[in-house]
């Protein structure tokens, strides 16, 4: 089933005066799930087919500083789905789902941790984010030590995606 996306950008103050132009953008993804943009300017209608991580050099970055094609094909035949995460334009954290016996590994050391006393409630969520994320992402590598120093809400967000993505939210409930 094809799948198709336009975004009007006009009409919204001050972007004319950055764009210069209006235009419309079309996204749209085939049967296959391979995505493909229009995008026309003035008028003018120009198109640039997506390329797959397969189609690509195994040397060639995904983003500047980034991974390379390579790893992303490797990380695929050994977890399967890999996922991207944006956190800022520059900053992409590249994870992978949490699999059941992983899950319930996190869960059996959280519940140790928190009948020994050694963590409160509060401080067993941010163990569980922790764990999940430094578990889950492959690029850039994370652990907790290191997360300490980056942004406070990294983790959490990580892993509310890995659960999401890993079957803990559907995707759609109907009733039948």
């Amino acid at each position: 089933m094809a799948s198709e996306r336009k975004v009007q950008i006009a009409d919204t103050p001050n972007i004319e005066d950055v764009l210069e132009f209006d235009s419309v953008l079309t996204i749209s993804s085939d049967e296959n799930g391979d995505i493909q943009g229009t995008a026309e300017f003035e008028g003018e209608e120009y198109f640039e087919e997506a390329k797959s991580v397969e189609d690509l050099d195994d040397n060639e970055l995904i983003w500047d500083g980034g991974p390379t094609a390579g790893m992303i094909k490797q990380w695929k035949k050994e977890f399967g789905d890999i996922y991207v995460t944006s956190i800022t334009f520059d900053k992409h954290i590249v994870w992978r789902v949490l699999t059941r016996l992983e899950y319930k590994q996190i869960v059996k050391k959280m519940e140790q941790l928190v009948q020994a006393g050694t963590l409160s409630s509060a401080e067993a969520n941010m163990w569980n984010e922790e764990a999940i994320a430094e578990l889950c992402v492959l690029y850039p590598r994370m652990d907790r030590n290191a997360v300490s120093g980056s942004m406070a809400g990294l983790p959490s967000l990580i892993s509310q995606e890995v659960l999401e993505a890993s079957g803990f939210v559907a995707l759609e409930v109907r009733q039948l």
